[in-house]
């Protein structure tokens, strides 16, 4: 069950299962994993990333590499090569099981989201919601599945609510601005500058204009600066902001059938 708490940007109330404030549209920073924000299916290999760094996957541990042609034992991953997306397993013996190889990125990724989940479900641990269960007795009772199409009406309109504050009102965007010549990070209630070679926590930039200096979540090389993605200051957000890291304290990669093809 949801819980509620204040926006520290307006002072609203805010559901621990809203994304963003339904007010003034800053990030919910006591938002957690297990609401709609869970039937999220990532398309690309940067959103597959985004997703396991949200619920504080510790990849190496599991033994996926996302964006990595890993060659040693033991691993499934996906990597683009040219035109093409390859989805792989690394055996135990060291040999290689291709799942996918085409230039179909959506689907690619599917294959191994798909991998992912099994592996945690496997586990006990539901990175994409928990299942719901119904007594099977008490539906053939009752003959009815209005309590499944509530359940995805609740959903629907818990969606649509997120998708209303990402379209309309929301001027905390995640992702970079360019203010006066500088490129800045903004995620969640944090803002990130570069400047030294690396990037570095800040202040919000002075005089910053949210819709005309935002220029996406989509890292560019043109801009003189490194992807925040892949630096040392993300990393150390994801360790502090991440509240599902205890599910897979106990992970043993061991668990994985890994002499199968998949």
């Amino acid at each position: 069950m949801a819980s509620t708490g204040k926006c520290r940007f307006c002072g609203a109330v805010v559901r621990s299962d809203e994304k963003q404030c339904p007010q003034c549209g800053a990030a919910n920073e006591s938002f957690v994993a297990d609401t709609p924000r869970s039937v999220f299916l990532p398309k690309t290999i940067e959103e597959l990333k985004e997703y396991c760094a949200e619920r504080g996957m510790p990849l190496l541990r599991m033994r996926f590499f996302i964006g990595e042609d890993y060659r040693q034992p033991r691993a499934f991953g996906i990597y683009q090569d040219g035109g093409d997306f390859v989805v792989y397993k690394n055996k135990s013996d060291g040999s290689r099981a291709i799942r996918y190889r085409g230039p179909d990125e959506a689907h690619a990724v599917n294959e191994l989201f798909l991998k992912l989940l099994e592996e945690c479900h496997n586990r006990g641990i539901y990175p994409d919601g928990k299942p719901t269960t119904r007594s099977a007795a008490s539906t053939s009772r009752s003959g009815k599945t209005g309590g499944g199409r509530t359940a995805l009406i609740i959903v629907l309109i818990f969606a649509a609510i997120i998708a209303a504050a990402l379209l309309f009102g929301d001027h905390h965007k995640k992702g970079y601005y360019k203010v006066n010549q500088s490129v800045y990070y903004h995620i969640g209630s944090e803002w990130y500058d570069y400047y030294g070679s690396s990037w570095h926590k800040t202040s919000e930039p002075y005089n910053i204009d949210y819709d005309e200096d935002y220029v996406g979540d989509t890292f560019s090389s043109g801009w003189g600066v490194s992807n925040f993605k892949d630096s040392s200051a993300y990393e150390d957000y994801q360790d502090r902001h991440s509240s599902s890291s205890s599910d897979y304290d106990s992970w043993d990669s061991g668990g994985t059938d890994w002499d199968s093809d998949w």
